[in-house]
C-alpha cells in the first residue's frame, strides 16, 4: 500500500509538470507570433507611406540619414557595454518587476511565572526582536512568479533562535487557458488558516502548522473564490508537533517511513465577496502502524465593523502512543475583531482558545484553554503598536508543584517596508 501511494504522487506531480510545461510553451509560441505579425504591419505601413513617386533625391537623403543615424547608434551602444557606476542591474534581466520587502518586529514580554512546572519559580521580562524578514519576489510575467523569504525570530530572547534560516522558496506557475495553478517549493502548506491578528499565535498553528517541501495543483475558476488544491510532500509533521507539545508520546521502536506518501486536500469558498469565505482541509501522513489521519475547518465573516474568526481541527485517525492506546486530540479557536472608527486604523481584538488531547487524568504543562485580549493601531503608514493580555489555563497533576493557571503580557511595535 505504501508503495502504491508514493507511485500515485510521483505520478500526479510529473502529469502536473509536463502540463506546465506545455502550457507555458504554448503561452510563449502565442506572444511570439503576435510580434511577428504587429513588426509585418509596421513595415508594410512604411513602405505605403514611402511610395512609389518619391523623387531619387529624397531616397538618397533618406539613405544618408539612414547611415548617420546607424553610425550614431553603434556609438551609443559601445558607450553602453562600457561600466558605468549605478546601472540598475535588474532591468536586464527577463522579468516584468522584482520586489524587495520585509518586517522588524521588536517584543517586550512579561510572565507571570517563568517556569510551569514550578509554580513559585516567580515572574519573569524579557525584550528582543520578535521576527526579522527580508522577501524578495520576483514577477517573470503574469504566469509565472517566485518568493524567497529568509528570518531570524527570537533575536536577543532567551533560549532564542537566533540563526538566520531560509522561511519560503516556492515558486508559481499560472495556466494561461484553464484556470489552475502549481506551486512548488518550501513553505506553510495549505492546511488550516492560523488566523490570530495580534502577537501570539493559536494553539492550533503551534500543533497543525506544516512547512515543508511540496508540490501543489490547484483549480480556482471564477465562481465564488472555489478554490481546489492537492498536495503531496514528504513528512509527518503534525505527530511530530504533538510529540514537542508534550501531548503524545512515541511508542518504544517506532517506525519511520521517510517516502513522499503525505498529502493534503483543501477546499476554499468565498460566498460573499470580502464579507464570508470558508475552508475545509484534510491530511493524511504515515505513522507507526496506522496513518495519521487529520481534519480541520475555518471561517472568517465581517459585518459592519466587526469580524468572527472560527476555527476547528481534530484527529480522525492516530497511530498508538507510549501507553498503548489511540489519542484522538481536538482543538478549536473562536476570536472577534472590532473596528470603532473607520477612519482610525484601530482594531480590538478577543479571542478564546480550546485544546482536548482525549487522556485520561491531568497531566503538568499541558495547556487546557487560553483567553486573549488586546488591540492594535497602526500610527504611522508602516509602523503599528500592538498589545496583548494571554490567561493561560493548565492542566495540573494531584499533589504537583506546577502552575495551573498563568498571565502574560505582550507588547510590540513592528515596521514593516
Amino acid at each position: 500500500m505504501r508503495k502504491f501511494l508514493t507511485g500515485v504522487c510521483v505520478c500526479i506531480v510529473l502529469a502536473v509538470l509536463t502540463t506546465f510545461l506545455f502550457c507555458s510553451m504554448s503561452s510563449a509560441e502565442e506572444a511570439s507570433s503576435v510580434e511577428t505579425e504587429q513588426a509585418g504591419n509596421q513595415e508594410l505601413q512604411q513602405a505605403e507611406e514611402i511610395g512609389k513617386k518619391e523623387k531619387i533625391e529624397e531616397n538618397r537623403s533618406i539613405e544618408a540619414g539612414y547611415q548617420k543615424h546607424r553610425r550614431d547608434q553603434e556609438t551609443e551602444e559601445e558607450e553602453e557595454e562600457e561600466p558605468t557606476e549605478g546601472t540598475p542591474i535588474l532591468s536586464r534581466l527577463p522579468v516584468e518587476k522584482v520586489t524587495l520587502g520585509g518586517y522588524i518586529d521588536l517584543d517586550y514580554d512579561y510572565y507571570e511565572v517563568s517556569d510551569v512546572s514550578d509554580k513559585n519559580s516567580g515572574s519573569s521580562s524579557d525584550l528582543g526582536l520578535g521576527s526579522v524578514e527580508l522577501e524578495l519576489r520576483v514577477f517573470f510575467n503574469k504566469w509565472v512568479k517566485a518568493k524567497t523569504k529568509i528570518t531570524a525570530d527570537d533575536v536577543g530572547k532567551k533560549d532564542g533562535d537566533e540563526k538566520i534560516k531560509v522561511d519560503e522558496a516556492f515558486f508559481t506557475m499560472k495556466c494561461p487557458y484553464i484556470p489552475t495553478y502549481f506551486v512548488g517549493g518550501y513553505r506553510d502548506l495549505p492546511f488550516g488558516v492560523f488566523e490570530d491578528r495580534l502577537i501570539t499565535g493559536t494553539i492550533i498553528e503551534d500543533l497543525y502548522e506544516i512547512q515543508e517541501v511540496g508540490a501543489t495543483l490547484g483549480f480556482d475558476p471564477d465562481f465564488y473564490g472555489l478554490d481546489i488544491s492537492f498536495t503531496v510532500y514528504r513528512g509527518q509533521d503534525i505527530i511530530e508537533n504533538l510529540e514537542d507539545y508534550g501531548t503524545h508520546e512515541y511508542s518504544p521502536d517506532r517506525e519511520e517511513d521517510d517516502d513522499v506518501s503525505s498529502f493534503i486536500a483543501n477546499v476554499t469558498l468565498e460566498p460573499v465577496e470580502d464579507k464570508f469565505i470558508m475552508s475545509v482541509f484534510f491530511d493524511s501522513e504515515p505513522g507507526d502502524g496506522r496513518r495519521n489521519l487529520t481534519m480541520g475547518s475555518a471561517f472568517t465573516l465581517d459585518v459592519w465593523k466587526f469580524s468572527f474568526d472560527g476555527e476547528y481541527i481534530t484527529a480522525l485517525q492516530r497511530e498508538d502512543g507510549e501507553n498503548g492506546e489511540e489519542n484522538k486530540e481536538s482543538a478549536w479557536v473562536a476570536g472577534l475583531a472590532f473596528r470603532p472608527v473607520e477612519s482610525v486604523p484601530l482594531e480590538l481584538v478577543v479571542r478564546y482558545e480550546d485544546f482536548d488531547n482525549d487522556q485520561q487524568g491531568n497531566q503538568d504543562e499541558i495547556l487546557d484553554d487560553r483567553y486573549v485580549a488586546g488591540f492594535s493601531y497602526k500610527f504611522l503608514k508602516w509602523a503599528t503598536f500592538f498589545f496583548e493580555y494571554d490567561y493561560l489555563n493548565y492542566e495540573k497533576e494531584r499533589g504537583s508543584d506546577a502552575a495551573d493557571h498563568v498571565n502574560t503580557f505582550h507588547f510590540r511595535i513592528g515596521l514593516a517596508f
